[in-house]
């Protein structure tokens, strides 16, 4: 098995704040040209020059981890029902529609592909010294938060891969079904804690988790404190719907972006106050060049190919 160590250039941009460069992060992969969360959306990433791709992980009734967002495979294949009530061969034998499994306009109808479901450990594989990957988890009812880390985070370390994952941990200041651990499902009071998720998940061997920031009655600032002494949240993803949300000093810059590297969430306003993929569509410096200006060195999106086109324009694009 190699050993390939994760693409310096993005390692260099995440843990060095003075680095030249900003992040593009794919929501789910090149989904536009590809299906979503597949092996050949990852591919088509590293084409463009995409560091990051985000990807959504559960296990299926064998306690295998396959690589979808949804609990079901109705939307993204040609079967149905629960990921976690079919085994991994059942899911094998399917085969997912196009880009987002929304129907073709001019055929009317979804089309299917011959991209299989992929599993974790193939997109690992996939991955292996080319690309980042921010993983996020996707309990259910059957297998929650805690067993499918486990399950992912072993993974990781028995393939080598922990280092090449950015591991997206859920805001403990979101209102979250089902639990994100044993009895806790979030809370929105000021005085909870950012960081009661990541204490309660045994994150051993892992150096760059990324915790979600999630706007709350807890201040930006002291959300982002709680995580003050950790060596190991390089990353934090900021989630808000109000941009006074986000104190930003007289330089326009987040308090903590000399520090900590924030990835912008640019897929729907409701996750980045309104700088949003649709805004950047039309006027790329009011959404993400805002992000950008405010501290962001990642900037996630579901328009890959036009924010790398963007940050060229900039001189942003990251030294490889």
């Amino acid at each position: 098995m190699s050993t390939l160590p994760p693409p310096s250039f993005a390692m260099e941009v995440i843990r060095n704040p003075d680095a030249h460069g900003v992040l593009v992060a794919a929501h789910r992969g090149a989904w536009l040209v590809e299906p979503e969360n597949s092996v050949a959306a990852l591919d088509a990433c590293v084409a463009m020059g995409v560091a990051v791709m985000e990807i959504d992980v559960q296990l299926t009734a064998d306690r295998q981890l396959v690589v979808i967002h949804d609990a079901t495979v109705d939307r993204m294949t040609n079967g149905s029902g629960f990921v976690r009530d079919q085994t991994l061969a059942e899911l094998k034998a399917l085969r997912l529609y196009e880009r987002d499994g929304a129907p073709c306009d001019i055929w009317k109808r979804k089309l299917l592909t011959d991209e299989p479901l992929a599993t974790l450990t193939e997109i690992f594989e996939a991955a292996r010294g080319r690309i980042l990957l921010n993983l996020e988890i996707k309990s259910n009812a059957k297998f929650g938060m805690v067993e499918t880390f486990a399950a992912a985070r072993q993974l990781a370390l028995d393939m080598g891969m922990s280092d090449h994952v950015l591991w997206k941990i859920p805001a403990s200041t979101r209102l979250k079904h089902p639990e994100l651990l044993s009895g806790f499902t979030g809370q929105l009071g000021a005085d909870s804690l950012a960081t009661t998720v990541v204490d309660g998940l045994d994150t051993s061997g892992l150096s760059t988790l990324a915790p979600i920031v999630w706007q709350s009655n807890r201040s930006f600032q002291q959300q982002i404190g709680d995580f003050a002494g950790r060596a190991d949240t390089p990353v934090f993803e900021i989630v808000a719907q109000d941009l006074s949300y986000w104190p930003l000093d007289a330089n326009g810059r987040l308090p903590g972006s000399e520090r900590y590297c924030y990835m912008g969430i640019a897929v729907l306003p409701e996750w980045c106050a309104g700088l949003s993929d649709e805004v950047a569509l039309q006027d790329p410096d009011a959404a993400w060049g805002r992000l950008i200006d405010m501290g962001c060195r990642i900037v996630m999106t579901d328009r890959p190919e036009q924010l790398l086109k963007y940050l060229k324009k900039r001189g942003l694009i990251a030294k490889r």
